[in-house]
């Protein structure tokens, strides 16, 4: 890359651009399979010159990668992320219940999917392997194309060591939803057009929220956060917070937390290749006690030992970086990632 006039991104080293008179070039690789984006003019030079240093196979335009089908629409100006192959899988492998409204959603409304197993009956041998490959491709889909399916996968990773027929059960039923709905995947579509020029500012947000002392195992909540550059979500988490908060107020301090760090890491990105970030970054939380302590600097009382994470943002917010803001909770999409949803939502 360094010969053909490329340099690495210090955020991410699978990522390499070079700055051309036909604007920028980048170069993702994921092992031995390398992607090029860029001016048509400049990704043909490119590719001349790595099929001149490599024996490589060109495939030529870009519509899939690895294993992600990718559609794009130009008139709309947006990118469809999608893995008909996996879902496919689900079927051929696994002996999904049928079709029904009670599975129109990747998870009973309001249910809770518990670790503990003591009271259920488990599974055989053979299922549990069953199991265990069916949830790593849940993992793998929820993590490309399908994110709306985070926290229903997220419950049934936590039983990976001892699935019950519940947890069995409860994977099929998230595969028969995901198979009902293939047109759904990962949307791409940012809401402004970059002018293609190194002075344009991009704007990175995020939005955050946490399900208190959701596991009944542990009582620990759960965060799930987004980060959106021009709109388009591009970074998607659910998952168990690593320590017990003692209120709510704490436990969506700590999906904001999160969410901050996931927003400096795709800032730290774009900067890396010589664009710019517009700042401050909007991060909304629709718990007005959890915006209210990233506002000000001061600890006591009952949140004294949370301390480093609620200064962490004030200082983020006074050197404006970020810039905390409370949003309606029915107007916060990050529900869904932190607890399973009825239809409409």
């Amino acid at each position: 890359m360094r010969s053909m006039g490329h340099e690495k991104s210090k955020a991410d080293p699978c990522l390499y651009f070079k700055w051309t008179e036909n604007g920028l070039l980048l170069w993702l690789s994921w092992i031995d399979d390398c992607l090029c984006v860029g001016h048509p003019v400049e990704v043909a030079k490119a590719r001349e010159e790595i099929l001149n240093k490599f024996e490589c196979d060109d495939i030529g335009e870009v519509k899939e990668y690895l294993g992600c089908k990718i559609d794009r629409n130009w008139e709309d100006r947006q990118v469809r992320l999608t893995q008909p192959v996996l879902l496919q899988s689900y079927e051929d492998e696994f002996e999904l219940p049928p079709t029904g409204r009670s599975t129109n959603t990747p998870a009973l409304a309001g249910s809770v999917l518990s670790p503990d197993v003591e009271d259920e009956e488990v599974v055989g041998k053979e299922m549990h392997s069953s199991y265990r490959t069916g949830v790593g491709k849940l993992l793998h889909v929820a993590r490309w194309s399908r994110p709306e399916t985070w926290n229903a996968v997220r419950e049934l990773t936590r039983a990976v060591k001892g699935p019950s027929m519940m947890h069995y059960n409860a994977m099929l039923r998230l595969m028969r939803y995901s198979v009902d709905t293939p047109e759904r995947g990962w949307l791409l579509k940012p809401t402004r057009t970059w002018d293609g020029k190194s002075k344009f500012e991009f704007v990175i947000s995020g939005r955050s929220d946490s399900d208190y002392a959701k596991c009944p195992a542990t009582r620990r909540s759960v965060s799930g956060h987004n980060v959106k550059l021009e709109g388009a979500v591009i970074i998607c988490k659910s998952g168990m917070q690593k320590t017990t908060t003692l209120s709510v107020t704490e436990s969506e301090t700590v999906a904001g937390v999160t969410c901050a760090q996931d927003m400096m890491y795709a800032k730290n990105i774009v900067e890396s290749i010589g664009l710019k970030v517009k700042l401050p970054m909007r991060l909304e939380i629709d718990n007005r006690g959890a915006v209210d302590m990233a506002q000000n600097c001061s600890s006591g009382g009952r949140t004294k030992h949370m301390e480093i994470r609620m200064l962490w943002l004030s200082e983020l917010q006074e050197k404006g970086i970020l810039d905390v803001r409370w949003i309606r909770g029915e107007d916060n999409e990050t529900d869904i990632q932190t607890k399973n949803v009825s239809g409409p939502l």
